[in-house]
């Protein structure tokens, strides 16, 4: 099986550098322009089906990259849940919820923000919920997937395909826009791409 994994299209919260979870936010110009340019670069391939997440940023691109292709919309893939620092910038969070940043910068693994998700939750989640839907995939012997995500999301389900530790987290990037490709047989997966910009 061969997976595209594409980060959505940029948000207006991307471009104000804020915490967008949760946070159900569309794409701009910017992110329209995005996937437009990955329907040129990628929209040709045969995709079986594309997976998003339950929001719309995720699900508008996959229309802009192939129109009409069935799409499966999975809430677990979800960002992260940012809670009470949803849509805030993290120097405003740094000044006015100090004690709270404070111990979340020195244990982001295990620490939640304020009503919020620990990014142990958080991966155990999205990690679940991608290996649950690739056993379906298998079964199914999809050959050909779109899948678009968020950057948290991106990451764990790399970090969980090649079984490493959680602390690599912050060794890969999912840019805007861009695509990866990861081709899967029999539980081994191996990177063909990475993160290219369409």
């Amino acid at each position: 099986m061969r997976i595209y994994f594409v980060r959505h299209g940029e948000t207006s919260v991307n471009q104000r550098g804020v915490y967008a979870g949760l946070t159900d936010y569309g794409l701009n110009e910017q992110g329209i322009a995005q996937g437009e340019r990955l329907a040129s670069a990628i929209g040709q391939q045969p995709f079986d089906v594309a997976v998003a997440s339950g929001l719309c940023r995720t699900q508008q691109t996959v229309e802009l990259i192939s129109p009409g292709l069935r799409c499966e919309s999975i809430e677990a893939l979800n960002e992260i849940d940012f809670g009470e620092w949803e849509d805030r910038h993290y120097q405003e969070i740094a000044l006015n919820d100090a004690e709270n940043y404070e111990k979340w910068c020195a244990d982001w693994l295990s620490v939640a923000p304020p009503a919020g998700e620990s990014f142990e939750h958080f991966s155990a989640r999205v990690s679940t919920a991608f290996n649950d839907w690739l056993v379906q995939a298998e079964r199914q012997s999809l050959q050909t997937v779109l899948f678009v995500g968020h950057q948290g999301t991106l990451r764990c389900i790399l970090l969980s395909l090649l079984n490493m530790p959680p602390k690599a987290f912050w060794h890969f990037t999912f840019s805007h826009g861009a695509y990866s490709v990861v081709d899967i047989h029999q539980g081994h997966a191996v990177i063909r791409q990475l993160n290219v910009d369409a």
